[in-house]
Protein backbone atom coordinates (compact mmCIF):
# COMPACT_ATOMS: atom_id res chain seq x y z
CA UNK A 1 0.00 0.00 0.00
CA UNK A 2 1.10 3.48 -0.73
CA UNK A 3 1.21 6.70 1.49
CA UNK A 4 -2.03 8.00 -1.01
CA UNK A 5 -4.10 4.69 0.03
CA UNK A 6 -4.10 6.57 3.80
CA UNK A 7 -7.05 8.63 3.19
CA UNK A 8 -10.16 8.27 5.32
CA UNK A 9 -11.50 4.93 5.56
CA UNK A 10 -15.64 4.59 5.65
CA UNK A 11 -17.07 1.61 7.46
CA UNK A 12 -18.17 -1.67 5.04
CA UNK A 13 -21.48 -2.03 5.30
CA UNK A 14 -22.58 -5.81 5.93
CA UNK A 15 -23.27 -6.35 2.30
CA UNK A 16 -19.64 -5.27 1.35
CA UNK A 17 -17.80 -6.86 4.03
CA UNK A 18 -14.92 -9.57 2.71
CA UNK A 19 -16.10 -12.96 2.56
CA UNK A 20 -12.86 -14.67 4.05
CA UNK A 21 -13.53 -17.80 6.46
CA UNK A 22 -10.90 -16.54 9.73
CA UNK A 23 -10.49 -17.99 12.89
CA UNK A 24 -9.32 -16.26 15.79
CA UNK A 25 -7.33 -18.20 18.88
CA UNK A 26 -7.14 -16.52 22.15
CA UNK A 27 -9.12 -13.85 24.38
CA UNK A 28 -6.53 -11.61 25.59
CA UNK A 29 -6.78 -7.73 24.95
CA UNK A 30 -4.77 -8.16 21.77
CA UNK A 31 -7.08 -10.72 20.80
CA UNK A 32 -10.27 -8.86 21.75
CA UNK A 33 -8.76 -6.02 19.87
CA UNK A 34 -8.06 -7.81 17.06
CA UNK A 35 -11.70 -9.10 16.60
CA UNK A 36 -12.48 -5.52 17.43
CA UNK A 37 -10.55 -4.51 14.07
CA UNK A 38 -11.50 -7.30 11.58
CA UNK A 39 -16.02 -7.04 12.51
CA UNK A 40 -15.59 -4.21 10.34
CA UNK A 41 -14.18 -5.94 7.14
CA UNK A 42 -14.90 -9.80 7.34
CA UNK A 43 -17.90 -11.51 6.84
CA UNK A 44 -16.84 -14.94 8.48
CA UNK A 45 -15.16 -14.66 12.07
CA UNK A 46 -14.80 -17.56 14.43
CA UNK A 47 -14.08 -16.87 17.57
CA UNK A 48 -11.36 -19.68 19.66
CA UNK A 49 -12.17 -18.86 23.48
CA UNK A 50 -10.40 -21.43 26.19
CA UNK A 51 -12.60 -20.34 29.36
CA UNK A 52 -16.20 -21.81 28.84
CA UNK A 53 -17.14 -18.80 31.43
CA UNK A 54 -15.55 -15.90 29.40
CA UNK A 55 -16.92 -17.65 25.69
CA UNK A 56 -20.55 -17.26 28.03
CA UNK A 57 -19.97 -13.94 28.57
CA UNK A 58 -18.93 -12.71 24.98
CA UNK A 59 -22.04 -14.49 23.49
CA UNK A 60 -25.16 -13.54 25.99
CA UNK A 61 -23.81 -9.84 26.80
CA UNK A 62 -21.29 -8.69 23.67
CA UNK A 63 -18.42 -8.44 26.01
CA UNK A 64 -14.96 -9.69 27.18
CA UNK A 65 -15.54 -9.35 30.70
CA UNK A 66 -11.67 -9.92 31.17
CA UNK A 67 -10.09 -7.56 28.91
CA UNK A 68 -11.13 -4.71 26.94
CA UNK A 69 -14.34 -5.01 28.13
CA UNK A 70 -15.46 -1.76 26.62
CA UNK A 71 -15.11 -3.39 23.33
CA UNK A 72 -18.62 -4.54 21.41
CA UNK A 73 -19.19 -7.87 20.15
CA UNK A 74 -21.66 -8.60 17.79
CA UNK A 75 -22.11 -12.30 18.78
CA UNK A 76 -24.06 -12.72 15.17
CA UNK A 77 -20.86 -11.44 13.63
CA UNK A 78 -18.72 -13.50 15.35
CA UNK A 79 -19.22 -17.57 16.40
CA UNK A 80 -17.82 -18.21 19.41
CA UNK A 81 -16.78 -21.98 20.29
CA UNK A 82 -14.79 -23.46 23.41
CA UNK A 83 -13.52 -26.34 20.62
CA UNK A 84 -10.60 -24.97 18.92
CA UNK A 85 -10.61 -27.73 16.60
CA UNK A 86 -14.27 -26.64 15.61
CA UNK A 87 -13.25 -23.30 14.69
CA UNK A 88 -10.00 -24.31 13.24
CA UNK A 89 -11.56 -26.39 10.83
CA UNK A 90 -14.01 -23.59 9.81
CA UNK A 91 -11.31 -21.48 8.55
CA UNK A 92 -9.03 -20.91 5.99
CA UNK A 93 -7.40 -18.18 8.07
CA UNK A 94 -6.28 -18.56 11.55
CA UNK A 95 -4.55 -15.48 13.15
CA UNK A 96 -3.12 -17.07 16.54
CA UNK A 97 -3.27 -14.08 19.21
CA UNK A 98 -2.32 -16.93 22.01
CA UNK A 99 0.82 -15.45 23.92
CA UNK A 100 3.85 -17.24 22.77
CA UNK A 101 4.13 -18.77 26.51
CA UNK A 102 1.04 -20.70 26.28
CA UNK A 103 1.20 -21.14 22.32
CA UNK A 104 2.59 -25.20 22.73
CA UNK A 105 -0.18 -26.30 25.29
CA UNK A 106 -3.38 -24.30 23.22
CA UNK A 107 -1.96 -25.86 19.87
CA UNK A 108 -1.80 -29.46 21.42
CA UNK A 109 -5.05 -30.72 20.26
CA UNK A 110 -4.51 -29.66 16.77
CA UNK A 111 -2.99 -32.99 14.55
CA UNK A 112 -0.61 -31.20 12.03
CA UNK A 113 -2.94 -31.71 8.93
CA UNK A 114 -5.84 -29.32 10.56
CA UNK A 115 -3.24 -26.11 10.32
CA UNK A 116 -0.69 -27.03 7.33
CA UNK A 117 -2.70 -26.00 4.45
CA UNK A 118 -3.72 -22.92 6.26
CA UNK A 119 -2.75 -19.07 6.18
CA UNK A 120 -1.45 -18.73 9.60
CA UNK A 121 -1.79 -15.04 10.47
CA UNK A 122 0.64 -14.26 13.56
CA UNK A 123 -0.52 -11.85 16.10
CA UNK A 124 1.24 -13.64 18.66
CA UNK A 125 4.76 -11.92 20.10
CA UNK A 126 7.99 -13.76 21.29
CA UNK A 127 8.82 -17.01 21.73
CA UNK A 128 7.99 -20.46 22.44
CA UNK A 129 9.47 -21.07 25.52
CA UNK A 130 9.00 -25.36 25.11
CA UNK A 131 11.23 -25.02 21.38
CA UNK A 132 12.97 -21.69 22.04
CA UNK A 133 12.22 -20.97 18.25
CA UNK A 134 10.56 -17.96 16.68
CA UNK A 135 7.05 -18.58 16.02
CA UNK A 136 7.15 -18.38 12.09
CA UNK A 137 10.12 -21.33 12.91
CA UNK A 138 7.66 -23.29 15.32
CA UNK A 139 4.60 -23.49 12.75
CA UNK A 140 7.35 -24.79 10.11
CA UNK A 141 8.58 -27.59 12.05
CA UNK A 142 5.88 -28.60 13.96
CA UNK A 143 2.89 -28.33 11.62
CA UNK A 144 4.51 -27.89 8.35
CA UNK A 145 3.25 -24.86 7.28
CA UNK A 146 4.61 -23.56 4.41
CA UNK A 147 6.85 -20.42 4.39
CA UNK A 148 4.89 -18.61 1.67
CA UNK A 149 1.58 -19.56 3.60
CA UNK A 150 2.53 -17.80 6.89
CA UNK A 151 2.24 -13.71 7.77
CA UNK A 152 2.58 -12.03 10.44
CA UNK A 153 0.98 -8.54 11.61
CA UNK A 154 2.42 -6.11 14.09
CA UNK A 155 3.28 -2.68 14.68
CA UNK A 156 2.88 0.00 17.62
CA UNK A 157 -0.05 -1.02 18.53
CA UNK A 158 -1.50 -1.66 22.05
CA UNK A 159 -4.78 -3.17 22.43
CA UNK A 160 -6.41 -0.51 24.96
CA UNK A 161 -5.67 2.56 21.99
CA UNK A 162 -7.20 0.02 19.74
CA UNK A 163 -10.48 0.18 21.71
CA UNK A 164 -10.22 3.67 21.82
CA UNK A 165 -10.23 3.73 18.23
CA UNK A 166 -6.58 5.83 18.02
CA UNK A 167 -4.92 6.12 14.89
CA UNK A 168 -3.12 2.83 14.45
CA UNK A 169 -0.62 1.68 12.04
CA UNK A 170 -0.01 -1.69 11.47
CA UNK A 171 2.50 -3.84 8.95
CA UNK A 172 1.25 -7.28 7.50
CA UNK A 173 4.66 -8.86 6.13
CA UNK A 174 5.14 -12.17 4.57
CA UNK A 175 7.32 -13.50 1.66
CA UNK A 176 3.87 -13.99 -0.33
CA UNK A 177 3.32 -10.85 -1.54
CA UNK A 178 -0.75 -11.41 -1.93
CA UNK A 179 -0.86 -13.18 1.29
CA UNK A 180 0.72 -9.74 2.76
CA UNK A 181 -1.89 -7.53 0.55
CA UNK A 182 -4.56 -9.77 1.74
CA UNK A 183 -3.62 -9.14 5.44
CA UNK A 184 -3.43 -5.81 4.96
CA UNK A 185 -6.86 -5.60 3.94
CA UNK A 186 -8.27 -7.47 7.08
CA UNK A 187 -6.77 -4.95 9.16
CA UNK A 188 -7.23 -1.65 7.30
CA UNK A 189 -9.98 0.35 8.62
CA UNK A 190 -11.03 4.08 9.89
CA UNK A 191 -8.58 4.13 12.81
CA UNK A 192 -6.16 1.69 11.41
CA UNK A 193 -3.66 2.20 8.14
CA UNK A 194 -2.05 -0.85 7.20
CA UNK A 195 1.12 -1.52 4.67
CA UNK A 196 2.68 -4.59 3.63
CA UNK A 197 6.12 -5.74 3.58
CA UNK A 198 8.49 -9.04 2.52
CA UNK A 199 10.56 -8.99 5.51
CA UNK A 200 8.75 -10.94 7.69
CA UNK A 201 11.68 -13.05 9.29
CA UNK A 202 13.25 -9.65 10.05
CA UNK A 203 10.29 -7.94 11.56
CA UNK A 204 9.74 -10.90 13.88
CA UNK A 205 12.75 -10.63 14.85
CA UNK A 206 12.92 -7.08 15.80
CA UNK A 207 9.82 -7.66 17.49
CA UNK A 208 11.51 -10.03 19.48
CA UNK A 209 14.30 -7.73 20.65
CA UNK A 210 12.15 -4.43 21.37
CA UNK A 211 10.67 -6.65 24.09
CA UNK A 212 14.24 -7.65 25.77
CA UNK A 213 14.81 -3.52 24.96
CA UNK A 214 11.93 -1.97 26.64
CA UNK A 215 12.79 -4.19 29.57
CA UNK A 216 15.82 -2.79 29.88
CA UNK A 217 14.15 1.10 29.77
CA UNK A 218 12.17 -0.39 32.32
CA UNK A 219 15.33 -1.03 34.42
CA UNK A 220 16.61 2.34 33.59
CA UNK A 221 13.81 3.79 34.56
CA UNK A 222 13.60 2.01 37.92
CA UNK A 223 16.96 2.64 39.06
CA UNK A 224 16.40 6.45 38.20
CA UNK A 225 17.54 7.18 34.89
CA UNK A 226 15.80 10.39 33.59
CA UNK A 227 14.60 11.01 30.06
CA UNK A 228 17.17 12.70 28.49
CA UNK A 229 19.34 9.07 29.20
CA UNK A 230 16.60 6.62 27.99
CA UNK A 231 16.13 8.41 25.02
CA UNK A 232 20.10 7.77 24.24
CA UNK A 233 19.64 4.39 25.50
CA UNK A 234 16.70 3.38 23.17
CA UNK A 235 18.94 4.45 20.52
CA UNK A 236 21.53 2.57 21.00
CA UNK A 237 19.19 -0.26 21.32
CA UNK A 238 17.87 0.46 17.41
CA UNK A 239 21.26 0.44 16.48
CA UNK A 240 22.45 -2.84 18.04
CA UNK A 241 18.42 -4.26 16.57
CA UNK A 242 19.32 -2.83 13.53
CA UNK A 243 23.26 -4.62 13.64
CA UNK A 244 21.97 -8.42 14.48
CA UNK A 245 18.79 -8.77 12.56
CA UNK A 246 21.07 -7.99 9.91
CA UNK A 247 23.49 -10.23 10.75
CA UNK A 248 20.83 -13.02 11.05
CA UNK A 249 18.11 -12.14 8.23
CA UNK A 250 20.06 -10.32 5.91
CA UNK A 251 17.47 -7.69 3.53
CA UNK A 252 18.67 -5.02 1.33
CA UNK A 253 15.42 -3.46 1.32
CA UNK A 254 14.79 -3.49 5.08
CA UNK A 255 14.39 0.25 6.66
CA UNK A 256 15.32 -0.47 10.40
CA UNK A 257 12.85 3.68 11.09
CA UNK A 258 9.99 2.23 9.53
CA UNK A 259 7.10 1.96 12.31
CA UNK A 260 7.33 -2.01 12.41
CA UNK A 261 10.89 -1.53 13.66
CA UNK A 262 11.33 2.15 15.32
CA UNK A 263 7.68 2.52 16.20
CA UNK A 264 7.04 -0.62 17.95
CA UNK A 265 10.06 -0.06 20.19
CA UNK A 266 9.20 3.41 21.27
CA UNK A 267 5.97 2.75 21.90
CA UNK A 268 6.67 -0.79 23.98
CA UNK A 269 9.96 1.66 25.59
CA UNK A 270 7.86 4.30 26.92
CA UNK A 271 3.94 3.44 27.08
CA UNK A 272 2.70 3.32 30.46
CA UNK A 273 0.90 0.10 29.08
CA UNK A 274 3.97 -1.84 28.00
CA UNK A 275 3.98 -4.82 30.42
CA UNK A 276 8.06 -5.16 29.80
CA UNK A 277 8.72 -1.67 31.04
CA UNK A 278 6.67 -2.30 33.96
CA UNK A 279 8.98 -5.28 34.76
CA UNK A 280 11.89 -3.82 34.27
CA UNK A 281 11.07 -0.86 36.49
CA UNK A 282 10.21 -3.96 39.10
CA UNK A 283 13.64 -5.54 38.65
CA UNK A 284 15.22 -1.73 38.68
CA UNK A 285 13.34 -1.21 42.24
CA UNK A 286 15.46 -3.86 43.84
CA UNK A 287 12.68 -6.54 43.23
CA UNK A 288 13.92 -10.28 42.61
CA UNK A 289 13.07 -11.64 38.51
CA UNK A 290 11.15 -14.26 40.66
CA UNK A 291 9.18 -11.64 42.49
CA UNK A 292 8.94 -9.28 39.53
CA UNK A 293 6.91 -12.46 37.82
CA UNK A 294 4.47 -12.71 40.15
CA UNK A 295 3.69 -9.44 40.82
CA UNK A 296 3.13 -8.80 37.16
CA UNK A 297 0.58 -11.23 36.83
CA UNK A 298 0.76 -11.29 32.96
CA UNK A 299 3.25 -12.61 30.61
CA UNK A 300 6.81 -10.39 30.05
CA UNK A 301 7.54 -11.69 26.51
CA UNK A 302 11.00 -10.15 27.22
CA UNK A 303 11.88 -12.52 29.62
CA UNK A 304 11.77 -15.30 27.78
CA UNK A 305 12.66 -13.49 24.62
CA UNK A 306 16.20 -12.73 26.17
CA UNK A 307 17.32 -16.04 27.27
CA UNK A 308 16.01 -17.36 23.48
CA UNK A 309 18.39 -14.17 21.81
CA UNK A 310 21.10 -15.24 24.30
CA UNK A 311 20.90 -19.27 22.82
CA UNK A 312 20.57 -17.79 18.81
CA UNK A 313 23.66 -15.99 19.37
CA UNK A 314 25.43 -18.88 20.41
CA UNK A 315 25.59 -19.50 16.39
CA UNK A 316 26.25 -15.94 15.17
CA UNK A 317 28.36 -14.71 18.23
CA UNK A 318 27.32 -11.12 17.62
CA UNK A 319 28.17 -8.11 20.01
CA UNK A 320 24.97 -6.92 21.50
CA UNK A 321 26.00 -5.93 24.57
CA UNK A 322 22.18 -4.72 25.84
CA UNK A 323 20.65 -7.71 25.42
CA UNK A 324 23.34 -9.85 27.02
CA UNK A 325 23.84 -7.75 30.01
CA UNK A 326 20.00 -7.89 30.44
CA UNK A 327 20.38 -11.46 30.16
CA UNK A 328 22.73 -11.99 32.85
CA UNK A 329 20.99 -9.77 35.22
CA UNK A 330 17.96 -11.82 34.48
CA UNK A 331 19.08 -15.70 34.40
CA UNK A 332 22.52 -15.65 36.18
CA UNK A 333 21.79 -12.70 38.96
CA UNK A 334 24.31 -10.10 37.98
CA UNK A 335 24.48 -7.32 39.94
CA UNK A 336 21.50 -4.75 38.45
CA UNK A 337 22.94 -0.69 39.22
CA UNK A 338 26.38 -2.16 38.00
CA UNK A 339 25.63 -4.30 34.79
CA UNK A 340 23.39 -1.34 33.22
CA UNK A 341 26.33 1.27 34.44
CA UNK A 342 28.80 -0.46 32.82
CA UNK A 343 26.91 -0.39 28.95
CA UNK A 344 26.16 3.20 29.39
CA UNK A 345 29.62 4.03 29.82
CA UNK A 346 29.79 2.71 25.74
CA UNK A 347 26.40 4.21 24.45
CA UNK A 348 27.00 7.23 21.80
Amino acid sequence: MTDNEFAPILPRSKKTRLRYRVAVLGSGSWATAIIKIISSNLEHIHWWIRSPEVAEDVVKYGHNPKYLSSVFINPEDVKVNTDIKAVVSKADYVIIVTPSAYLHQSLAPLKRSQLSRKKIILAVKGIVPETLQLISDYMQTEFKVPLENLSIISGPSHAEEIAQEKLTYLTACSTNQELAETVARFFTNRYCRTSVSNDMMGAELAIVLKNIYALGAGIYSGLGYGDNFIAAYVANCLKEMKYFVSKVYPNEDRHISDSIYLGDLLVTAYSTYSRNRLFGIMIGHGLSVRVSLLELRMVSEGYTACRTVHEINKKYQADIPIVETIYGILYENNNVSSEMKRIAEHFI
